[in-house]
């Protein structure tokens, strides 16, 4: 694995740690008041971006890694 691999896999693993937190904080504040929803779906939504962009790093990384 070069260097540039244990980057994006750096990168992939911080997204997903600061996407899963965001994601369980918005569960936690999605069971309030109608404003709170409102916040709470905003932050699904940044956490499911951040998850995903994580992700689709793993994927790249490991999808480069398997042509060699």
């Amino acid at each position: 694995m070069d260097v540039s691999s244990a980057i994006r896999i750096v990168i992939g693993a911080m997204l997903i740690a600061i996407g899963l937190p965001l994601f369980a904080l918005a569960r936690y504040f999605s069971s309030a008041e109608d404003k709170k929803n409102q916040t709470v779906r905003d932050i699904k939504i940044i956490a499911i971006t951040w998850i995903s962009v994580g992700v689709l790093l793993y994927l790249v990384v490991l999808i480069t890694n398997l042509n060699y």
